[in-house]
């Protein structure tokens, strides 16, 4: 769930949306949108820009489609943090 207001705004004008960090696997996620548009280029159809991001720290990515759920990526909420709304959190290696 982002914490940026234009995306919340995004969000509730057009629902859900199944996202994650506009970065290259491997690569720093951008802090604005000219540096996604950067890295991801044509790839992408339609980019908002609602301004730098308010920090670098990643989002956490949990895989909920298997019978016990795995974080995949460590960023903004920690396994600690997780765990206390799903306690049987597993870690990807």
């Amino acid at each position: 769930m982002p914490l940026h207001p234009v995306a919340i705004e995004l969000l509730t004008e057009v629902g859900p949306m199944a996202v994650s960090s506009a970065n290259l696997t491997g690569h720093p996620a951008p802090e604005d949108c000219d540096a996604a548009q950067g890295m991801l280029g044509d790839s992408v159809s339609v980019y908002l820009d609602g301004g730098p991001t308010p920090g670098i720290v990643p989002s956490s990515i949990v895989d909920v489609t298997r019978p016990v759920p795995v974080l995949l990526r460590e960023g903004a909420i920690s396994p600690e943090e997780l765990r206390k709304v799903v306690p049987d959190l597993e870690v990807a290696n």
